[in-house]
């Protein structure tokens, strides 16, 4: 007797193989997000789609959403780490709001960088093979688990 029906989308084990061989893409959740965000800040100053293109750039797997990166700069916004300014742009006709990490704020990013580093170096592995088991941060399905907002922080982080 069968208690629950197999999902329509793992029909075989080689199915299951091919999961392993194209892992699906990862979504970042707020802290990754403010990692990513504060690594690209310490290198130059950036603005939101950049920030967001650098990504798929240089992490093809991984994916950020505008949501989620609009609470990180947020976030680093109430937490003074950054400021902004208006940078005029030829081709454009209103001026881009450029971030800009605050030089206070830099000891605090460049110590986050080697977990930031670990993770993704866990997490660009062939076959997604890692040494730990996955971040609260990373949220690889759009529906996250039951009482959870996917790029939330708990009460008291904001």
């Amino acid at each position: 007797m069968r208690t629950s029906s197999p999902s329509q989308a793992c029909k075989s084990l080689e199915a299951i193989h091919h999961f392993f061989d194209q892992p699906p893409l990862l979504h970042l959740g707020l802290e990754l997000a403010v990692c990513w965000v504060l690594d690209r800040l310490l290198e130059a100053d950036s603005y939101p789609t950049a920030l967001m293109q650098q990504l798929g750039q240089a992490h093809p797997q991984l994916r950020l959403s505008e949501t989620v990166l609009h609470q990180a700069i947020t976030f680093l916004d109430h937490q003074e780490a950054i400021s902004s300014y208006a940078q005029r742009c030829p081709s454009r006709g209103r001026p881009r709001r450029m971030l800009h990490l605050r030089e206070e704020h830099r000891s605090g990013a460049l110590a986050l960088m080697p977990p930031w580093r670990l993770w993704l170096e866990d997490n660009e592995r062939p076959a997604n093979v890692s040494r730990h088991a996955p971040s609260p941060g990373l949220h690889p399905a759009a529906h996250p688990a039951v009482g959870h907002r996917a790029g939330v922080l708990p009460a008291g982080c904001q």
